[in-house]
């Protein structure tokens, strides 16, 4: 709210700022700052790993993203260099969703299959990697 008050005061400060931080690849260790707040993945959890976390960033940060996501990220993906090739990138895409992954998945398998006898998947979940947690094994049947 306060941003939105005073941007005509705090619009060319800010836009140094960016402009600054872009210019040298850094940011400001401010900005790098987070606060951490649990929030509960299902109503009424019982164990701690029913809660997920999530960072509270500050809020020029959150608009630097932003802005260096839609200025370089997106135009990099939309129109690519010919030799980049980013058919299997679903991730930070303004049309990448996990469900347009798992049917990318889906139908690589199944278009696999219509000439081997059998596809070998080996899929990874990232959030069983927790600090000082044993991995699991798995076992085949």
């Amino acid at each position: 709210m306060v941003f939105k008050t005073g941007a005509p005061v705090f619009c060319k400060p800010v836009t140094s700022l960016f402009s600054l931080s872009v210019g040298t690849s850094t940011v400001p260790v401010q900005w790098k700052k987070a606060r951490i707040r649990h929030v509960p993945k299902q109503s009424n959890p019982k164990q701690q790993f029913g809660y997920r976390p999530i960072s509270i960033t500050p809020v020029l940060t959150r608009v630097m993203k932003k802005t260096v996501v839609q200025s370089f990220l997106y135009p990099a993906f939309l129109c690519p260099h010919p030799s980049v090739n980013f058919s299997d990138l679903f991730a930070f895409r303004p049309t990448g969703s996990t469900t347009a992954a798992i049917i990318n998945l889906l139908y690589t398998i199944t278009s696999m299959l219509l000439s081997n006898p059998y596809v070998i998947v080996i899929s990874l979940d990232f959030s069983s990697f927790r600090h000082g947690a044993p991995l699991r094994s798995v076992r085949r049947t």
